[in-house]
């Protein structure tokens, strides 16, 4: 396996979370990444939540640890932007569609 990635959407979360989309985990095998696959399956997601399978929405957010400058430079990469919340320890960034 290379990696997987998990989308949710659900109502009992931070605010943001309230009837929009969640990018909640990406994770890539180390042996595979700098290979493009996390780029990929980061497009893939966005563009199957782009079809809104559960309903329209107003956003995709995600979370990420503040030391995870490759994460932060991804997302933003894909026009995530962070909200100033936090969830847990973790940053969160939104996509507007």
């Amino acid at each position: 396996m290379i990696g997987y990635d998990k989308d949710d959407y659900w109502d009992d979360a931070p605010k943001i979370a309230d009837h929009n989309y969640n990018l909640w985990r990406l994770m890539i095998d180390k042996r595979y990444q700098k290979k493009g696959y996390g780029r990929k399956a980061i497009e893939l997601a966005i563009e199957f939540i782009k079809t809104f399978p559960c309903g329209k929405a107003e956003y995709c957010w995600l979370s990420y640890e503040p030391e995870n400058t490759v994460a932060k430079a991804i997302y933003e990469s894909f026009d995530f932007v962070e909200t100033g919340d936090m969830d847990g320890e973790e940053i969160i960034a939104a996509l507007k569609f």
